[in-house]
């Protein structure tokens, strides 16, 4: 369907769909929907870069050409439901997409300006999340600007998940201090809105066990103990991590298709056989989609320090809301946390925080 009957379907009236919404923007959002799955499935099936190249930027356009149309709508209707809804729509694509331009801007303050009470708003907030700077702009707004309490935790709640994909990213990026810090508010923004409205939903879970979640994640960084987690060895026996306490854990999420964690493994291994006999343990946590990919590979390659298989999505990698790999963790002898690193530190950033760790945890036993 071309980006002109689209539009034309905004005109069209009728009863309202049977999830309730405005059939106007339900008649765009099945369009939509049919336009990209078509583009998905030849995606799927190209095989020159360049086709594949061509199909996401299709895919990326249709977003934009729907939020359009949505806005279009949203803007005609701006005081009512319709308005509310399409707007919300726009918000929905242009969001998942990273399009944070006119339109978005549009959607945005016509929601601000007309329906900041309004719960309807929630699937708004929730595609903030990622964003980017504009996303957590609009999220903030709608914190300070909103009276309803409902609107106003569930804007707290996604700030606080806004909030903690840029303390990622600046951990990434070599910024744990300034990540701390955000996490920090984000924690905040979550007791905040578990207090304003417990029993508001995000998904099927009431916000309080929903903040109480993410809290726990989110207290997984550096300056935090680690919690007790459980694994699973290559023989299906189950271990927790609390039976390494005493050691400094260097916790490696890894893949065997990572170049840069295979790329790690000869300097890990020279590390465990100097270290041997002091408090100290290498646990790997293995992502492989295939657990008989995992063992062929501990059988062909000398890896001698402790694995645990997770999956291609684990509880574990979840829990410990690793994106990238290599990933690792180093655990003081207390169950803290004391270094994050998203990619090869180098070895000898890890050789020197491992030594100090390792002293440290040597003179505490003297």
């Amino acid at each position: 369907m071309t980006r002109f009957l689209l539009a034309g379907l905004v005109f069209a009236l009728g009863a309202p769909g049977a999830s309730g919404e405005d059939a106007r923007v339900a008649k765009l959002r099945k369009a939509f929907e049919a336009e990209v799955k078509e583009l998905k499935a030849k995606l799927a099936e190209a095989k020159d870069p360049e086709d594949k190249q061509k199909y996401q930027f299709d895919i990326k356009e249709k977003h934009a050409f729907a939020a359009s149309d949505a806005l279009d709508l949203a803007t005609e209707n701006k005081r009512d439901e319709a308005g509310l809804e399409a707007a919300v729509f726009a918000l929905e694509l242009l969001g998942k997409m990273q399009i944070t331009r006119d339109d978005f801007d549009k959607a945005a303050n016509l929601i601000l300006e007309n329906h900041v009470e309004s719960p309807k708003i929630s699937p708004a907030l929730a595609h903030m999340v990622e964003a980017g700077p504009k996303g957590l702009a609009f999220l903030r707004t709608v914190g300070e600007k909103a009276t309803n309490k409902e609107v106003q935790a569930l804007a707290h709640f996604h700030t606080a998940l806004a909030l903690d994909n840029d303390a990622s990213a600046r951990e990434a990026n070599g910024a744990p201090e300034s990540a701390a810090r955000l996490r920090t508010e984000a924690i905040e923004l979550l007791d905040k809105a578990a207090k304003l409205a417990p029993d508001a939903k995000i998904g099927d879970a009431p916000l309080s066990k929903a903040a109480a979640t993410e809290t726990a994640a989110m207290k997984i960084g550096v300056g935090y103990p680690v919690p007790d987690v459980e694994g699973v060895d290559p023989d299906g026996k189950k271990v927790k991590l609390s039976s390494y306490k005493g050691k400094v854990v260097l916790f490696d999420f890894w893949a065997t298709w990572c170049g840069p964690c295979v790329a790690m493994i000869p300097h890990e291994r020279e590390m465990v056989e100097k270290l041997k006999g002091k408090p100290f343990a290498l646990l790997g946590v293995n992502v492989d989609e295939e657990k008989a990919d995992f063992t062929a590979f501990l059988k062909a390659d000398k890896m001698p320090w402790d694995h645990w298989w997770d999956g291609s999505k684990g509880p574990l990698a979840k829990t410990f809301k690793v994106r990238a790999y290599p990933t690792l963790f180093l655990i003081d002898a207390k169950g803290v946390v004391r270094k994050k690193w998203t990619g090869s530190p180098g070895t000898e950033v890890l050789d020197k925080a491992v030594a100090e760790l390792v002293a440290e945890a040597e003179k505490a036993k003297k």
